[in-house]
């Protein structure tokens, strides 16, 4: 009888640290952390100091060594600088001459350079051009260049809700068949009529199945093809950076 009492009491327990953990779980979730917002722009100019390797092949020409140096440097995140390399200017060579370590047949050259980056900081405010909406995310490309993704955790449900698409608005977002359409005598006009019919509308083809909207109206957050967010995050994946957003 006593170790029923005992089941009992522990079932009762862990139903009640079930109901609590599963609440706590929703407040988390309904409840946005934003990072500190940060004036300014996501683009620098920085003076870097570099170590260049200079290839045999470049031993008598050293500038074209260092231009392909930076020039691989190009769009791609680098540690040391802290950011996305998007330009150089104003090379400077601070050595001497080019140092040979051991047996190593590639020179090391010092040299700086003017360096125009692409740093971005968890609270900047950003704009990008939306290029995809789900129930799970809103995708943007910055600058034609950089990917952000706004998931839909950091997208306020009390201001924004996801407003699927009606049957008839998908209907009508999809290319006409114009295969029993009759060829009239001018082809080339005809060819090029039925290509703009078959060519998916940009606004069909961007936003799928639904969009996000402000509650309670059928107002997209991406009426204007670009919206506005805070950085939440800046993610690294090799030498590529990503941006996570939030809506206000």
């Amino acid at each position: 009888m006593g170790e029923k009492r005992k089941s009992r009491q522990k079932d009762g327990a862990t139903k009640k640290s079930k109901k609590s953990s599963k609440s706590l779980s929703t407040e988390t979730a309904a409840s946005i952390s934003y990072p500190t917002q940060v004036s300014g722009s996501s683009f620098c100019e920085s003076t870097a100091r570099l170590t260049v390797t200079l290839a045999p092949a470049n031993s008598s020409d050293h500038w074209a060594g260092i231009r392909e140096t930076l020039n691989g440097m190009l769009l791609r995140f680098v540690p040391q600088i802290r950011g996305v390399v998007l330009g150089y200017s104003n090379i400077k060579v601070l050595s001497k001459a080019a140092l040979l370590y051991s047996d190593s047949p590639f020179g090391q050259l010092e040299v700086s350079a003017q360096l125009l980056l692409w740093r971005p900081i968890s609270g900047m405010t950003l704009r990008g051009s939306i290029n995809v909406q789900s129930p799970d995310h809103i995708g943007l490309l910055l600058w034609d260049t950089f990917n952000a993704s706004i998931p839909a955790s950091f997208i306020p449900k009390s201001k924004y809700e996801w407003r699927p698409f009606s049957d008839e608005e998908l209907a009508a977002g999809k290319p006409e068949d114009t295969s029993s359409t009759e060829q009239s005598s001018d082809e080339t006009e005809d060819s090029a009529k039925s290509d703009a019919e078959e060519a998916p509308s940009k606004e069909s083809a961007k936003f799928g199945s639904g969009e996000w909207v402000l509650k309670g109206t059928s107002q997209g957050v991406g009426a204007s093809g670009s919206l506005e967010f805070v950085v939440a995050d800046v993610i690294r994946a090799d030498n590529v950076l990503s941006v996570t957003g939030a809506l206000h």
